[in-house]
């Protein structure tokens, strides 16, 4: 069956598949993510192989019933470039994105926020802020928000001056100044986690707190595997002898 209505689209992910083709991860508006075979894109002459690259918003039409699709048509809908640390921050939204949704089951409000992400990303846009806004809308968006103003315990909101445990799946519970060397990394004054629920980023010494908390509450949703695009970050001040290589790896290479 041939979808013939073109669908807005975002490149995830791509693999090799076979000896000229590829197996191209989309996030479809209105379908969430869709996995489809592109025929003939590692030839030399394929037209679609400018176009099938991430970021680009694309128009798709495919067919198929099964989970893998295969790609019908696509045209360029609208470009985006990214570059530095922008392009890293990019490939780090596209992996949590193939890490956080299931395989042809959308989720109401993704491809918006993904939208809205990759215009301030090229706009600018602080990235400190924009990527911590960036988990906590996807943790609410797939169910997976941890409660950030009360106790799990008592159901009280926070109180000042306090520190609370984060435990994944649980909430935050009171320390009550009893913090032992292995509880510490998840540990968070209230000052820090009200700030982090306003999306208040106006404190700058809060920001390593803001890392640490989102990363603890992405592992129930996304695994504790590592993810490839943080090797970026880690590497993209040493004297790397390709740069676009590791770039490349880490954008197309195999989950």
């Amino acid at each position: 069956m041939i979808d013939n209505e073109f669908h807005k689209a975002w490149l995830l992910h791509r693999r090799s598949y076979k000896e000229r083709s590829v197996i191209a991860e989309f996030l479809v508006e209105g379908h969430g993510r869709m996995a489809m075979v592109v025929r003939g894109v590692r030839q030399s002459k394929s037209r679609l192989a400018s176009l099938l690259q991430p970021f680009h918003q694309v128009l798709v039409r495919w067919k198929g019933r099964g989970e893998l699709k295969t790609l019908v048509d696509l045209e360029l809908d609208r470009f985006t470039f990214l570059t530095g640390e922008r392009l890293y921050c990019g490939f780090y939204a596209n992996e949590l994105l193939m890490r956080s949704m299931i395989p042809g089951q959308p989720v109401d409000g993704v491809t918006d926020l993904y939208r809205d992400t990759l215009a301030h990303l090229n706009q600018n846009a602080p990235l400190e802020p924009l990527l911590r806004s960036f988990e906590l809308d996807l943790l609410e968006l797939c169910g997976y928000a941890p409660p950030l103003d009360w106790d799990a315990l008592s159901g009280d909101p926070l109180k000042d001056g306090m520190v609370y445990r984060f435990e994944p799946g649980h909430g935050l519970v009171p320390t009550n100044g009893r913090i032992g060397h292995h509880d510490r990394p998840f540990c968070y004054p209230a000052a820090l986690l009200k700030a982090l629920s306003a999306r208040d980023f106006g404190n700058a010494d809060f920001y390593p707190g803001f890392k640490r908390f989102t990363r603890q509450a992405m592992n129930p949703l996304i695994g504790d595997r590592p993810l490839q695009s943080r090797m970026l970050f880690t590497n993209r001040k040493r004297n790397l002898s390709d740069p676009q290589s590791l770039v490349e790896n880490v954008a197309f290479s195999s989950s």
